[in-house]
């Protein structure tokens, strides 16, 4: 309950899709702490004593530090540490006051007070809705953040709210029951399906250029073209480091001898091109293909901005989607949502999280983690869809990923993809070069036979405002005023329904108009 009035709250106050996400896990383990406390305490059907409550104020910290301890949920240790704060400063455990407290933990705060007071307790009785609603407004501005005691009571009391996209959750709502997560044995099949992926299959192509002799750069190119490889060559590199965790397959291949490298890709099972196959290995093909084009983009990406761990990025962008392997072992239907290109990569991993209750990017670190890879490749592959200023090398593949996705033709946030372009210093005029040249590009929407609605002027001002130069050496070259330019400019935003320079030159360049 306590999760469903949070996120109606997220909505009201028009969170982001990453910071709605943050905020769906976080609710749901803001009391993990409990599990510390005796049973005595924790399972209290009477009142509790003072020491009692002593032990139970703990439970924030407890829970923060248990969090802190997993890199797939770390960014929630936070939020769960502060959501007993008030907003006056009277809280617990850090007495935090105002806007010192998270913006999460304030939201979890008042929904969490809220369904407390109004429910019954083995204790107490509840105060009932009306009379709980009440209590909480009584305390807007005291125990509570004002603006969050608005929103829920826009929320309860039917206020109409920003309308949220359902087309993914329709999708899977209308599922036969197949699609339902498979058990056997009485174990969940996600449980289980993580257990089936000890060894990722290897396409046998790649398999067979490894084994045949491949030396040097190309075997590292031939190792790095499959998943599968790539995890079980990682693996075996981690029982032969002597000093620091191995990150890619680069000082893979330098610390392995030919010998180790076999043995350790022998055991795989290995899968032919998909052609009356499962759909699991039709899933496994695709995450393949996509993870290579991922790849291809963020190895693009690290020339274009000199970036020193390129061979990391690499194999981060290779791995990326790991955990999907595992959502379409649990989840029969998964592939239809992976197929659904008109949906964005941030839509469909929320949706992941709605209806599945995790989503493949904390699977996929789950699974890394597992395998025994180093620590910063887990985060980086747990938090590729997450916000881009927390880790650098996870910030370059999710501008991959979306350069990739946009590559082939699906839906993608182009105001997100900016975004990343500018924290990355990916400059306009090199993401267009990276979107042309980025193979197996057939699909995109710049291949759309329209015809531009720019005038030739204004199509030659744009073009060489892609080169990255500025009004007045435009002007010089074109023989105009700086002021003309900057009308040609202006008039072509307002055709290409842009708001500035740099999404006029990614929206002609996508149709093929530049």
């Amino acid at each position: 309950m306590v999760r469903q009035l949070a996120l109606k709250v997220g909505r009201k106050l028009d969170l982001d899709a990453d910071t709605e996400a943050r905020l769906d896990l976080s609710v749901r383990v803001r009391d993990i702490g409990m599990i510390a406390l005796p049973d005595s305490v924790a399972l209290a059907t009477t009142a509790l004593s003072p020491a009692d409550w002593e032990l139970v104020n703990q439970h924030p910290v407890i829970g923060a530090q248990l969090l802190d301890d997993l890199p797939v949920v770390a960014f929630a240790a936070s939020v769960v540490r502060s959501h007993h704060e008030r907003w006056d400063g009277g809280g617990y455990p850090d007495g935090l006051a105002g806007d010192a407290i998270p913006l999460l933990s304030r939201v979890i705060a008042t929904c969490d007070a809220f369904v407390a007071m109004a429910s019954d307790r083995p204790y107490r009785r509840g105060i009932g809705a009306d009379a709980a609603l009440e209590q909480v407004h009584r305390e807007r501005g005291s125990q509570f953040d004002p603006s969050m005691v608005d929103a829920l009571l826009d929320v309860l009391r039917g206020t109409a709210r920003p309308a949220v996209d359902r087309t993914a959750s329709a999708q899977l709502a209308t599922r036969p029951e197949s699609s339902a997560p498979r058990e056997r044995g009485g174990r969940p099949g996600l449980t289980e399906a993580i257990e089936e992926l000890d060894l990722v299959p290897a396409f046998a192509p790649a398999y067979e250029r490894v084994l045949a002799g491949a030396t040097g750069g190309e075997l590292v190119a031939a190792i790095e073209s499959d998943t599968g490889l790539t995890v079980a060559v990682l693996r075996r590199a981690q029982d032969v480091s002597t000093q620091q965790p191995i990150a890619n397959i680069s000082d893979a291949v330098a610390a392995l001898t030919p010998g180790e490298i076999a043995d350790a890709i022998r055991a795989l099972p290995r899968t032919e091109f998909p052609w009356r196959t499962s759909h699991l290995e039709v899933l496994m093909h695709r995450s393949r293909v996509h993870a290579l084009a991922v790849t291809r983009a963020a190895d693009r990406i690290a020339r274009e901005v000199n970036v020193i761990q390129r061979d990391d990025i690499l194999v981060a962008a290779l791995l990326h989607d790991v955990g999907k392997l595992v959502m379409g072992r649990a989840y029969a239907g998964y592939g239809e949502l992976v197929d659904a290109r008109t949906t964005s990569p941030e839509k469909r991993i929320r949706q992941e999280r709605r209806e599945m209750g995790t989503d493949h990017a904390s699977l996929g670190g789950l699974m890394l983690h597992r395998w025994g890879l180093p620590a910063r490749l887990v985060r980086t592959v747990a938090a590729h869809h997450t916000s881009e200023a927390e880790n650098e090398v996870a910030t370059y593949v999710r501008l991959a990923d979306m350069i990739a996705h946009h590559a082939q033709g699906e839906s993608v946030d182009r105001t997100k993809m900016l975004r990343l372009c500018s924290v990355c210093g990916l400059s306009a005029t090199q993401l267009r070069d990276v979107l042309f040249d980025l193979p197996h590009s057939g699909g995109s929407e710049r291949r759309r036979a329209e015809p531009s609605p720019l005038s030739p002027r204004e199509t030659t001002v744009l073009r060489i405002l892609a080169q990255g130069k500025v009004y007045k050496i435009i002007a010089g070259e074109l023989g105009l005023s700086t002021s003309t330019v900057r009308s040609h400019l202006h008039k072509a935003y307002q055709k290409l329904g842009v708001g500035d320079r740099a999404q006029a030159v990614l929206r002609a360049t996508e149709m093929g108009w530049i």
